[in-house]
């Protein structure tokens, strides 16, 4: 499979600067990964899928590890599932469906956004939120194809900014876009950026399930029957700033075809405080909007790692 996406099984320099619970060494040598993307290059989107199949099927069999880390999500979305042979299959359709959303990403960053369907059926009441001069955040999850989501924001008319640490293919995939990217270990710089971003009238794109500092920016929320820690960055910005969050989702409806989705307008009011867990109500109404999304598309989850195990 390729290296392409921070939640991805496969290793990239910039592991460890992220935090100890998302940022576990994937798998795959580098020949391997240039093998992949060959395929991909001139067997186009079948011979990726193909190849994904194969793939995700051999690491799911003989890789403990992986099957490990899909099981923290597996046995609470599916908590009545017992047997081993169904367990099984359940792992490996959801690694089958994370490889085949690897290979659009790949078919996304090679031959352009006009390679994949994305329609959105909320496209006029995003165009009438967002055409005035107030900034908004576009906040995402790591399911469906938040990429394909982000392809789509040029449509605003604004200059669009997302915080993520950088990485060479998803870098150069959003600079194709006119995508600044703001590095989030800056700090203070990166506070000031997004601030900035917001006061000035544009787009800031985030996502509201990954911590990327300390936990004293989360606040603890319910998720899929336990309770989880999702930052408070995005709502705290928007306290201060005085702009909406919007909360997009892109699900693959079918082979090549997704759906931009405005799933919540999240509006939080100015001065709500420091006192993160103050920010819980707007941090709880982004879980809930995920826990729908894996009721309906319950493979489309890629977060790959325990989100319950902090002691609330």
């Amino acid at each position: 499979m390729p290296d392409v996406d921070p939640n991805r099984l496969m290793p990239t320099d910039t592991d460890a600067a992220r935090p100890a619970g998302w940022a576990q060494r994937g798998i795959g040598t580098p020949w391997q990964h240039k093998f992949f993307y060959y395929l991909m290059k001139y067997g186009g989107r079948a011979r990726g899928y193909h190849m994904s199949n194969i793939a995700t099927f051999w690491y799911a069999l003989f890789y403990p590890s992986i099957r490990r880390r899909c099981r923290f999500y597996l046995d609470r979305r599916f908590p009545d599932r017992r047997g081993r042979l169904q367990k099984f299959l359940d792992t490996y359709r959801l690694l089958r469906t994370y490889g085949h959303t690897l290979v659009d990403m790949m078919v996304l960053g090679m031959f352009g956004p006009q390679s994949l369907t994305a329609v959105s059926p909320d496209h006029d009441r995003l165009l009438a939120l967002t055409s005035g001069q107030v900034g908004f955040t576009v906040l995402h999850a790591h399911v469906g194809c938040w990429q394909v989501g982000m392809s789509t924001l040029d449509h605003f008319g604004k200059t669009v900014s997302i915080l993520m640490i950088p990485e060479p293919r998803t870098t150069a995939m959003f600079a194709e876009q006119h995508i600044a990217v703001i590095d989030p270990r800056t700090g203070m710089q990166s506070t000031m950026e997004m601030t900035d971003v917001l006061l000035k009238g544009n787009v800031l794109a985030m996502t509201g399930d990954r911590t990327m500092g300390d936990e004293a920016n989360t606040a603890s929320v319910d998720f899929l029957g336990g309770k989880v820690r999702f930052p408070i960055t995005p709502y705290r910005l928007a306290s201060a700033t005085g702009t909406p969050v919007f909360v997009l989702t892109a699900p693959k409806t079918s082979r090549g075809t997704y759906e931009l989705r405005l799933s919540k307008v999240i509006q939080v009011p100015p001065k709500v405080g420091r006192n993160p867990q103050d920010y819980a109500p707007y941090a709880q109404q982004f879980a809930d909007v995920v826990e729908a999304f894996v009721r309906d598309y319950p493979w489309q989850f890629h977060n790959f790692y325990d989100l319950w195990q902090s002691k609330m």
